[in-house]
């Protein structure tokens, strides 16, 4: 018998040993999860106006007829509340605009400085904090609380807020961080989109602006699902939208006035529109003396609350950014103030928010599509304190203390 070599053996072995050895194949990366807002989308406009790629979306997968917002059904605390699972009254921002006595400073939702300031922002967890924490990348174009440090972390990207970026140059931006490298891709994506509540307010729910408003969000998602199918993620992307709020008819002579209830100088104003409060300036009134005297004034429109005595469905009392004296107006009514309203009365918008979740006009959308939820289903409603535990349940994610449940998650996830 022929004998080979020692280094023909050595050969022969490394050549065995490389053609039955395989390397193996990268596992693919994670479908991302998109979540879409589309403030002041009322729950009814979904068929009230030309939406059809939302239409489409609702039908062949997961809605709810109405997302209830949490009290006060306005803009900062709800999505706030979506994110974190936890009511205004737990989370701290109680409002666009509030005052907080520790702090002995006051929140302004329109600042940009309020926005990236981390003391508002410490009483929550955002899902994108909860992701980062967890080893899972975030990416956030606008959402509030997006912009700053919470419990030491933030979004992997994010964006200020600019609210001269059209709807479809903000699908583009998010569409474009899911071609970035697999290692600083996102796999939870965020997109705020505002057009609807910006029209809503100033034309009204019923106005031919916010339909119009309605079918330019709808192309930015039709534009988004496109972006989605170029990139071969269309079928594997899990895409939830929802709203913060409805959105409801208001005029100039459906106005209750500050002035006419109490002695303006005596307290500080916090918040006004659909619903308000004040707080007694120190050396005055007790706020137990202030809501009587107010409450001795008030016309049938209005409701006048200590904030231990607000309505438990409410869940707004445990929180000293809400005011000693809470003010709650009916549906369609407002609560201003005389200074400066000769020039405001004629500029005063036709649609407002705010008022009690419970009012039809008040009510939210939730849509969800993607393998991971079930598809043509629909169900009557749910609140939006649910949201968060959906997000982090797609996600994988261990869920921050909050004060939602599993309902929407068993609700909408494929079982």
């Amino acid at each position: 018998m022929k004998r080979f070599g020692p280094l023909v053996l050595l050969l022969l072995g490394i050549f065995v040993a490389t053609s039955c050895t395989t390397t193996p194949a990268s596992p693919p990366p994670a479908p991302p999860l998109i979540l879409v807002s589309l403030d002041g989308f009322r729950w009814d406009y979904l068929q009230k106006y030309d939406a059809p790629a939302l239409r489409a979306l609702a039908a062949d997968g997961v809605q709810a007829r109405r997302l209830t917002p949490s009290f006060p059904s306005k803009t900062f605390p709800n999505h706030f509340t979506l994110v974190t699972g936890l009511r205004p009254e737990h989370h701290g921002i109680v409002s666009n605009y509030f005052f907080d006595p520790a702090l002995n400073a006051s929140f302004n939702k329109n600042l940009a400085a309020d926005n990236a300031d981390p003391r508002w922002w410490q009483q929550g967890e955002p899902v994108w904090i909860t992701a980062e924490k967890q080893g899972v990348r975030s990416a956030v174009y606008y959402w509030p609380g997006s912009e700053t440090t919470i419990h030491g972390a933030r979004p992997s990207i994010y964006r200020p807020f600019d609210g001269k970026v059209s709807s479809l140059e903000r699908v583009d931006g998010l569409l474009a961080w899911l071609d970035l490298p697999a290692d600083r891709r996102p796999r939870f994506c965020v997109l705020y989109l505002d057009v609807v509540d910006v029209v809503g307010h100033r034309a009204g729910p019923d106005s031919p602006e916010t339909a119009a408003a309605v079918k330019d969000a709808d192309d930015a998602l039709a534009r988004l699902l496109a972006g989605l199918a170029a990139r071969g993620l269309r079928d594997s992307a899990n895409l939830v939208v929802v709203s913060d709020h409805g959105m409801s008819e208001q005029s100039p002579d459906r106005v209750i006035f500050l002035e006419d209830l109490m002695n303006v100088s005596q307290v500080q104003v916090e918040s006004t529109g659909a619903n308000g409060g004040v707080r007694p300036k120190p050396g005055t009134v007790t706020p137990a003396e202030l809501a009587a005297s107010i409450r001795a004034k008030a016309p049938p429109q209005l409701q006048v609350y200590l904030r231990e005595e607000v309505p438990e469905r409410f869940h707004y009392r445990d929180n000293p950014r809400i005011p000693p004296v809470v003010l709650i107006a009916d549906d369609h009514w407002n609560i201003e103030s005389r200074v400066g309203w000769p020039y405001l009365q004629h500029r005063y918008g036709r649609g407002n928010h705010g008022w009690d979740p419970a009012t039809p006009n008040m009510g939210a959308l939730f849509i969800a599509h993607g393998p991971a939820f079930r598809r043509g289903h629909e169900f009557a409603e749910v609140e939006n304190i649910h949201l968060y535990n959906l997000l982090c349940t797609v996600l994988g994610l261990r869920p921050s203390p909050n004060d939602g449940d599993d309902r929407l998650a068993r609700e909408a996830l494929v079982r």
